[in-house]
């Protein structure tokens, strides 16, 4: 058998490759990824309740439910779990890769779940939940929807509105899922109508009017327009301002800041499929991304000017990170030369680019749960096995807060062969807590959930005996 290198994909065999120590990686940091804020709250409720979990409206978040549902039916260890819940998110990705990149035969699109995966990410790496990135991975799956389509000539003249009327259910499906997939969404189809020559057909203005029609329904008429508000908001309410304040933003300075350390390989990336479009003469396709990702920068600035934490400020620069890899891979394609190699190069540069990235994020994340684990042990000296303390006594320095810390020490301490099951609660104020505090078959889990009955937990993980609250302090008892 004769085996010929030139024949090989180098593109694919990178993209395995990257899969397989990105799953690698899940799993030895699942602690840090899972046992924090909303990853705790949803895999303790799958694992209560042996279902689905979706918190409030947010549906999507099942997709990435599976694995750890099939392990609770299984009653594998809880530990297990913990890293199954952790390696389905980097699960979901791979089957996006190899829907867009491998059914629908669309090398930028399946570049872009890579790229979005380690681009531009280092604290975000840390909290998987985000139902943002499924909505970019929905956009990319859009995209390749509509270059496939357009290619499958055995439909003839219904060609357009099979592509129509399956990019209208993914454009529901991607922005139902979160409200950012306004501009991910809206640049797939501009830039589709434009790369592929579509701008005389009238469907790809019907799809954005679709799109731009669901946002503002969810604006002015949707019954809950609360998360739009958040978002949009501050655009709305002063866009007059913005070009004058845009510098004094949070998200401008997070960005500018952090450019050198977190944020050259999103600029090389841009940079180079600029220079390649235009090389290409691509001139429309080359002014729509530079233009559009100059709007979309101004637009993120605006809506989280007041800032937020930086795992989420890392995520709202993504968008920036798909419409670069898209372009700059549709315009390297079309050049008479082997891509597959170039982009198997360019898999293995981000993959090493982002080690470094995440592992320097890795130590506070793994310092927290350190953190935790002396909480737990200090709490263990006492025989009761449900405890109060006051935010005041963390170490915010340590990034231990007081979000889900009643879950993730009964996760810790459940885990613990040398100890009994217990529970550490924050509670942000002592007097809203003290009469669920007396009730002894009550777990507080988080400030917004202080009541949770036993009848609620899964046995078979949560065994916790029943007792009142008692006051711990931390300093006292070292």
């Amino acid at each position: 058998m004769n085996f010929k290198y030139k024949n090989l994909n180098y593109f694919n065999v990178a993209a395995y490759l990257f899969f397989i120590w990105f799953a690698l990686w899940s799993i030895f940091y699942a602690q840090a990824r899972i046992l924090i804020t909303d990853p705790a709250f949803y895999l303790f409720n799958i694992i209560n309740s042996s279902d689905f979990f979706v918190p409030g409206t947010r549906y999507t978040a099942v997709i990435n439910q599976p694995l750890v549902l099939i392990g609770v039916k299984l009653k594998l260890p809880l530990h297990v779990l913990i890293s199954l819940y952790s390696f389905s998110f980097v699960a979901v990705r791979f089957v996006y890769f190899v829907l867009v990149n491998h059914v629908l035969k669309n090398k930028a699109a399946g570049f872009g779940v890579i790229a979005i995966s380690v681009v531009g990410v280092a604290q975000s790496y840390f909290r998987p939940t985000s139902e943002s990135t499924i909505a970019m991975l929905n956009s990319i799956l859009l995209y390749a929807w509509l270059c496939y389509a357009n290619r499958w000539e055995r439909l003839g003249k219904w060609k357009e509105l099979v592509n129509f009327f399956g990019a209208l259910i993914l454009i529901v499906f991607g922005y139902l899922t979160h409200p950012i997939a306004l501009f991910s969404l809206l640049f797939v189809i501009v830039y589709y109508a434009i790369s592929e020559r579509k701008l005389k057909s009238f469907f790809p203005y019907l799809m954005v009017l679709f799109t731009v029609g669901i946002f503002m329904h969810e604006v002015f008429i949707g019954s809950d327009n609360s998360h739009h508000e958040s978002i949009y908001g501050n655009l709305i309410s002063s866009p007059s301002s913005i070009l004058k304040e845009i510098k004094t933003y949070y998200p401008y300075k997070f960005f500018d800041t952090r450019f050198k350390l977190l944020y050259r390989p999103l600029g090389i990336l841009f940079l180079g499929g600029v220079v390649l479009a235009l090389f290409r003469k691509k001139w429309m396709e080359t002014g729509f991304f530079v233009l559009y990702s100059i709007v979309y920068f101004v637009v993120t600035c605006t809506s989280f000017k007041a800032g937020d934490s930086d795992m989420q400020m890392e995520k709202i620069f993504l968008p920036l990170v798909l419409f670069s890899a898209i372009v700059t891979v549709n315009a390297l394609v079309e050049f008479k030369i082997n891509s597959k190699p170039i982009l198997g190069i360019l898999v293995v540069l981000m993959a090493v680019t982002s080690y470094a990235k995440i592992k320097g994020a890795a130590s506070s994340y793994n310092g927290r749960i350190v953190y935790l684990k002396e909480i737990v042990e200090i709490a263990n000296k006492k025989s009761v096995r449900k405890h109060v303390i006051t935010r005041e006594q963390l170490n915010n320095q340590r990034m231990v807060f007081n979000w889900a810390m009643g879950i993730e020490t009964l996760m810790l301490s459940s885990m613990d062969k040398t100890m009994e099951p217990l529970t550490v609660f924050t509670a942000p104020n002592l007097d809203e807590v003290k009469a669920r505090m007396k009730e002894k078959d009550n777990l507080m889990v988080a400030p917004f959930y202080t009541s949770y009955n036993y009848n609620g937990l899964n046995s078979s993980y949560f065994v916790l005996q029943e007792e009142a609250y008692s006051y711990l302090d931390l300093e006292e008892e070292k």
